[in-house]
């Protein structure tokens, strides 16, 4: 080998021959006397942001913090220089005016649904450039026959263990490290899962695993410490993985969630509800599958104002309204949309009263006499529950049915305080970052982008944009895995803008102030005496409205603390007058938000829900009551009596992980306990 270089030297010198030795570089025939191993192609990429060296716990978007920061500030300074120049005659605009192009240029990207963020913007194209740059890679050391990828050993070889090769191979690593140098986020990144895929490249190629136990991505050890599968076997799975990532076009996850054909969303043809168009909302309609006998009832599904209502309807398997439709309901689902710049002036009594009051009565002119049921999901149901509560005061008043005997809530929180309820992460979150008044400059006439609730998402989640990603390629190399997880995929990367004015209400009353559980959450009525005044949430005890609380120990965004609706009003076993059946239920799983996405969990909870749905409550009619016994029943529940009723010691149990705990609130029944060890994807 030596003597091969040696006859590339001069006699007189140490001087390389260029021209002779790039002639025999271009022979490909040179073995390298040092081939590379795992381990040197780890040395030769060298260290950087995306390898977490600080040991960060979450992401640190520190640029995009520091730029909010002096945004902010510079927004105060001329703010009081408006103030003190306005008696002078001064407009304000003379002092704010540097910011519109700002504010201009976060319209324009909230209109195409892209991050008003540019550093944001920024470390997106790079993941893409990351993304294709290893997809890149891979392909140069695969070949394909009839449809399937393998590795070819021999390029392998070549660019391992030859000159020509490591030379080629080094270049890659530069522009690999190139990327990551210009990275801007610190901490757990995407970035950071995609090196971890190319460490498993490096092993494949080099056909041995990195010496040290913590470099070896994807792989787990048993209970005592031992690896569960052997060398061979995960260097297989490290194979097989970037194979089928290559094949599905799924390196970089978010063009594979928004573009690949296997991320349709939806299971089940719908049509929208001749004149329920309101803004960008609308009521959908699901016919039932021929063949499929009705049941007589209708079930009315309150879809959250963040993302799709595709959560219902994910995919053939993965649908709760495909499950619905099998029991013969007339299903109605309402759908928000992605609403415009026009509704940023509308608020939560339009989407929270408005929308539902026109769409029931749509239901019931199509289904007179037709009892309905319903299911809602996170804010969803939270928005549901008061005005459920303000129909039947109306009701009370007017003598009307409610027609609204039972309501399933899936992980839908009620109560947000700093103790129990779980919620004080985000409460802190708000404190420390959310500003109304920056909000309303920036978002006021465009609606809240979905990357600034994303933010906020992330920031009671530490390290989950490393992880979700990093959970999509350790679960690729098993059969089916990438065409499973698609539509939940693109519904994950699907938000939609939030009402301007709406995310203020839903932040300061809901969230910051507790007004639903304080008794002091006001909406709109037809009924002048309940017009603008507080909702008396205890009229869902006078109804005798029987809930399902569906909540998830492991959910940080619902957390079960929070999950309290069926715990303190409905049809509970502390009321005495109720003696038979159709009780409320509440069921604690080990699941997290989004448990849908399980085709094991979303078994569990049709079959759960289908059980409470046929334990139906006594009919009941609403009877008119003194317009004066109403007027105190709307105004009657204060603060202190809410916390009051916060404080009662209730029966909910403690389970430990991999538990679930099931509930019928009925005295007649015991808790019942099943076991689960089933986790969300």
């Amino acid at each position: 080998m030596f003597a091969t270089f040696n006859k590339l030297l001069p006699e007189n010198g140490f001087t390389l021959d260029t021209t002779a030795f790039n002639d025999l570089l271009a022979s490909g025939s040179i073995n390298s006397p040092l081939p590379l191993t795992a381990d040197a192609l780890e040395t030769l990429l060298m260290t950087s942001s995306a390898d977490n060296p600080s040991r960060l716990r979450g992401t640190k978007h520190w640029l995009s913090e520091i730029n909010g920061l002096i945004l902010r500030q510079m927004l105060q300074i001329s703010q009081v220089q408006s103030n003190l120049f306005r008696p002078f005659g001064a407009p304000e605009s003379l002092f704010t005016g540097w910011a519109q192009p700002l504010i201009q240029a976060t319209e324009d990207a909230v209109s195409r649904n892209e991050s008003p963020d540019m550093i944001t913007q920024a470390d997106q194209q790079l993941d893409t450039a990351y993304a294709e740059q290893l997809k890149s890679l891979v392909s140069y050391f695969t070949e394909e026959k009839d449809g399937e990828f393998f590795f070819n050993e021999q390029t392998c070889h070549w660019a391992c263990k030859t000159l020509q090769g490591q030379v080629w191979l080094m270049t890659q690593l530069n522009n690999f490290r190139l990327l990551e140098w210009q990275y801007h986020s610190r901490g757990q990144t995407h970035l950071t899962a995609m090196k971890n895929l190319l460490r498993s490249l490096f092993q494949v190629i080099t056909g041995q695993t990195f010496s040290a136990d913590e470099d070896q991505p994807y792989r787990k050890k048993n209970t005592e410490g031992q690896w569960r599968d052997s060398d061979e076997d995960y260097l297989k799975a490290c194979a097989q993985r970037l194979l089928e990532l290559l094949k599905y076009d799924a390196f970089d996850l978010r063009n594979f969630a928004l573009n690949s054909p296997y991320s349709k969303l939806g299971a089940t043809p719908w049509e929208t509800v001749a004149g329920s168009e309101l803004y960008s909302v609308k009521l959908r309609h699901y016919p039932r599958p021929k063949g499929v006998k009705a049941n007589g009832k209708t079930l009315y599904m309150a879809s959250p104002m963040i993302n799709r209502c595709e959560l219902f309807d994910l995919a053939p398997g993965k649908s709760v309204i495909e499950g619905m439709l099998q029991l013969g309901y007339d299903l109605y689902l309402v759908d928000y949309g992605n609403p415009e710049a026009d509704q940023s002036q509308l608020g939560l009594d339009f989407y929270g009263k408005t929308v539902h009051d026109k769409y029931l009565d749509l239901i019931l002119e199509r289904h007179p006499g037709q009892n309905i049921e319903v299911m809602a999901y996170c804010m969803g149901g939270t928005l549901f529950m008061p005005y459920l509560a303000r129909r039947i005061e109306e009701a009370q008043i007017t003598g009307k049915n409610v027609c609204i005997r039972q309501v399933v809530l899936m992980t839908t929180p009620i109560l947000f305080d700093d103790e129990s309820s779980g919620h004080k992460p985000m409460r802190d979150v708000i404190r420390q970052d959310y500003d109304a008044d920056v909000m309303q400059l920036f978002y006021g006439n465009c609606n809240v982008s979905p990357y600034a609730i994303e933010s906020g998402m992330h920031a009671i989640q530490p390290g989950v944009e490393q992880t979700m990603l990093e959970g999509f390629y350790s679960r690729a190399n098993f059969p089916g895995a990438i065409e499973d997880s698609a539509p939940f995929l693109n519904w994950l990367h699907s938000g939609t803008r939030f009402p301007a004015r709406a995310h203020r209400e839903w932040i300061q009353n809901i969230f910051m102030d507790n007004q639903i559980w304080e008794g002091q959450y006001c909406l709109p009525s037809e009924q002048p005496e309940l017009d603008g005044k507080p909702v008396n949430m205890d009229a869902l005890n006078n109804a005798d409205i029987a809930l399902f609380d569906y909540a998830g120990l492991r959910d940080p965004i619902a957390p079960v603390g929070s999950c309290k609706t069926s715990e303190r009003w409905g049809r509970k076993a502390e009321n005495h007058q109720m003696v038979c059946g159709g009780l409320n239920r509440t069921i604690e799983k080990n699941i997290g938000h989004i448990f849908v996405v399980s085709h094991a969990l979303l078994g569990e909870f049709l079959e759960a829900v289908t059980d409470f749905l046929s334990d139906e409550p006594p009919a009941y009619q609403g009877k008119k009551t003194p317009v004066a016994v109403t007027k105190t029943a709307a105004t009657a529940q204060k603060a202190p009596h809410a916390k009051a009723a916060a404080a009662k010691p209730t029966t909910r149990r403690k389970t430990a992980p991999g538990k679930t705990t099931a509930r019928k609130t009925t005295p007649k029944k015991p808790a019942v306990k099943a076991d689960s060890d089933k986790s969300e994807s």
